[in-house]
């Protein structure tokens, strides 16, 4: 519990009957002091005493909503009675309002109905934040989805492009993977496919992001990369999965093929817009992903505008 009054003598009253009803407390005596522990520690409630001189209770309420990641309840506690206080409580993020001096009784029952609020809120927002996550990743792999790709990729591309970067894309697809499926059947198939993304796992590095694009079609982002890089991690997913499909799949070795492109090189003018970049980005990785399976497939291509 968050307990914020100015008054040393009121707060530590307060502190101790919340104390008698088992709970921990914080007790500053300042806005600033009250930012600073509502950021660093685990609140559950907060106790906001309504007058406080510089920054008084409402404003620092809106203050604290403003920078809090879960929803924590407000009670004000004040010797003000007038409806206009009450409403304003509300009004500036309060979830409910003790007057002064505050009786033991009252505070327990608010007590009990704040941290209520609190445990029921905080479930919906880990329900919601796992439904989110389910929402962005893909169920056989565990790599993000197509989906997670529209966002990440317009948040690399506007990193890339602002801070002067390069950013990377690479295209992967199985070779032949219609013909897994139908000489060994769809679970065959997905075995192969969570092989892959097991790969991609283990030696793209933490800033890089991979996706399942769709089918047997995989996406890997490389933010701050040369295309020299970027081709040489390619190559290494491409001999790692196939050694590691020889040695231990159902269907025997598998191929890939890959294409990458990168920002520095889509030979777009000065005037073109992030969006461009990014469908072009992709455009151009796709590209010499079919220019890898027309020279044979099992190969690494690099995009060039040049030879386009």
């Amino acid at each position: 519990m968050l307990i914020v009054d100015e008054d040393k003598l009121s707060s530590r009253m307060v502190g101790l009957m919340v104390e008698n009803e088992g709970h921990r407390t914080f007790i500053v005596n300042s806005w600033t002091a009250a930012i600073e522990t509502f950021a660093k520690e685990d609140i559950d409630l907060v106790l906001m005493d309504a007058v406080m001189p510089t920054v008084d209770g409402f404003k620092l309420t809106s203050m604290l909503r403003q920078r809090a990641t879960s929803y924590v309840p407000v009670v004000f506690i004040t010797g003000l009675k007038d409806s206009a206080t009450r409403l304003r409580a509300i009004e500036s993020g309060g979830d409910d309002l003790l007057t002064k001096p505050v009786d033991e009784l009252e505070l327990k029952v608010r007590l009990m109905a704040m941290l209520r609020i609190r445990r029921l809120t905080h479930a919906l927002e880990v329900r919601t934040r796992r439904l989110a996550q389910l929402a962005s990743i893909d169920n056989l792999t565990g790599l993000l989805n197509r989906r997670s790709l529209d966002e990440h990729l317009a948040e690399q591309v506007e990193e890339a492009l602002s801070g002067g970067g390069t950013l990377c894309a690479m295209m992967l697809d199985i070779d032949h993977f219609k013909l897994v499926n139908d000489t060994h059947g769809h679970d065959v198939g997905d075995i192969v496919i969570a092989g892959l993304s097991q790969v991609l796992d283990e030696v793209v590095r933490p800033t890089d992001l991979a996706f399942r694009y769709g089918g047997e079609e995989f996406v890997v982002l490389c933010p701050d990369t040369s295309l020299e890089r970027a081709e040489e991690l390619a190559d290494r997913l491409r001999t790692i999965f196939a050694e590691r499909t020889e040695a231990s799949s159902p269907a025997g070795r598998q191929t890939l093929s890959v294409g990458v492109s990168a920002t520095i090189r889509l030979g777009l003018s000065a005037d073109c817009s992030n969006a461009d970049y990014e469908a072009e980005l992709l455009r151009a990785a796709d590209r010499a992903l079919y220019e890898a399976k027309a020279q044979g497939r099992d190969r690494v291509v690099v995009f060039c505008p040049d030879t386009e």
